[in-house]
Parts: C-alpha cells; structure tokens; sequence
C-alpha cells in the first residue's frame, strides 16, 4: 500500500530514540539493551513470539511502575527520550504530555466515566490550561459538556472539538451513542479497540504505541483500525504496532519491521520482513538465541 503523506509545519518535529534499554520485571531480566529510532509520521512493527518482550516494551516506555528502567545491575545509561527531551525519569502523565500514547492490548471498563468526557479532559490537558475548583459544584461545571465557558483548549473551540471526535468516529464505524457510554463498559472486543483508536486519533499524539491491536478483530474492524493508523502517519504521529502476525500489516505501510526474541532486537528490515515470518515463522531467529 502506497503511504501519502500531507505537509506539516511546527508539530511532530521529534523523534522517539531509544537507547540501550534495559528493563527488569520483579527482578527479571526481561529487555536486554534496545536500541530503536522512529521519526515523525513512520510506521514501525515490533514482532516476535510470546514472552519476547514487545510488550514490556510498551509498559516501560509508557511508565508502569512495575516496569524497572536502568537497574542498578546495568552499568550503561538507558534513555528514553522524544527529541532532546529524557522522558525516561517522568511519570506516566508527564510522558503522555510530552506526546506518548499507549493503547492497551486488553483495555479495562471504566463506568461512570464516558468516552465524550475522557477525551474532552485528556485533550483540553494536553493542549491547554484547566483550573478546578475544590467544590463539588465547580468540578461538575468543568466537566459538563453544555458549558462551553469551561472549555480550555488553545485554538480548538469545543464545538470544533466535538466536530473532529464525531468525524473520527463516522470514519471508525463507532455508533455517536457510543460516545456518551461508559468507556470500553460493555464493549465487544473489537469496539474497545476502536476506541482506543479514537483516542489516539482525537488527540494526536507525536508518537502513538499500539500493543496488539489486532488481537480479536474481524477482517471489517481490523481493516477500520489499520486506515486509522494510516491516518495517523499522514499526521505526523510516528507508531508503533505489535503483532505477532502479518495480518494487520497487509493494510498499512510500514517502515520498518522489527524482530524480538529474548529480550533483544534479533533483526531489522523492510516489510518484506514480515512476509518472511508470516512463511517461515520464528524457528531460525530462536535457534540464534539457543
């Protein structure tokens, strides 16, 4: 699939650089020094069997606190940084403000809170400056959508707003009352990773992480996820998709593709690449390892 790309001035100027990236789970060894560059707008895939660490990947670079960055056990730095910012010290929100986004292989319910008010909050967050007030009264005010004298957001009017986060939906097959529903509360499998999608495309990250998003879709829904990634590359967004097969990659132009096996990037390549492993599979690469 041929990749279009459209011009874009002053956003998405940084790239994702990882460097010698070790990382350790409950005192596990898990990420054995990664090193792995992705521009503005370049589409990469992180493949490899289970327990391969593509996902520990995703949950360090992201935060998670059970994740262990730099053990004390490594004797080189490992940085993680989006230009010439080091994210690797920051909190799971200051990283998705500096531009990170993850979406999650298994997505949790949350009740109560709805798609419309999550990303209404997260965008205004990211772009612009929102006060709350300790009552209650005032923190119903700022998150009650009819109020728009409570929207804060840099250029983007709430209207405006609202008009991109309906779009996107139309263009993911997701139904407007689904938007107003508790987030992922009820959803099938394929519904809550068109949400996820949603989000990443309403909130532009500068680099968008993609953990198994294929997981469970049919080929309709896994064709809507693959079109909203390629929407993201004509943005700006550089992304990262894992995958254990070629499935979703036969609908995206990808980059560059990556095999994991024990920790470590094991190979480099073209799309090409994952032609190869959906034929071969990864026997040659794990009698490497061994």
């Amino acid at each position: 699939m041929k990749k279009t790309k459209v011009s874009i001035k002053n956003i998405h100027s940084n790239s994702l650089q990882i460097h010698n990236l070790h990382v350790s789970v409950e005192g596990k060894k898990i990420l054995k020094g990664i090193d792995l560059t992705i521009k503005p707008g370049e589409v990469h895939a992180i493949m490899g069997p289970n327990g391969s660490g593509k996902s520990t990947l995703a949950y360090a670079l992201m935060g998670h606190p059970a994740y262990k960055v730099k053990s004390p056990k490594y004797k080189v730095q490992s940085q993680i940084k989006i230009g010439k910012k080091e994210i690797s010290i920051l909190s799971t929100q200051e990283r998705a403000k500096a531009g990170l986004f993850l979406a999650l292989q298994s997505p949790i319910a949350i009740p109560g809170v709805s798609v419309v008010n999550l990303l209404r909050t997260a965008y205004q967050e990211l772009n612009g400056n929102i006060t709350i007030s300790s009552s209650t009264k005032d923190v119903s005010v700022t998150f009650n959508p009819v109020l728009t004298r409570r929207w804060n957001a840099g250029s983007m009017s709430l209207p405006d707003f609202m008009k991109r986060l309906k779009n996107y939906a139309k263009i993911l097959h997701i139904d407007e009352s689904f938007l107003t529903r508790g987030i992922h509360d009820g959803f099938s499998g394929g519904e809550k990773k068109k949400i996820e999608m949603l989000q990443a495309l309403v909130l532009r990250p500068e680099f968008a992480i993609f953990d198994e998003i294929d997981t469970g879709l049919d080929v309709d829904a896994l064709r809507t996820v693959a079109k909203g990634i390629e929407e993201l590359g004509k943005q700006g967004t550089g992304v990262m998709v894992i995958t254990h097969y070629q499935r979703i990659l036969k609908y995206i132009h990808t980059d560059r593709v990556h095999v994991f096996v024990d920790g470590k990037i094991v190979r480099s390549g073209s799309s090409s690449l994952a032609h190869e492993i959906e034929e071969k599979g990864y026997k040659e690469y794990l009698k490497i390892q061994n």
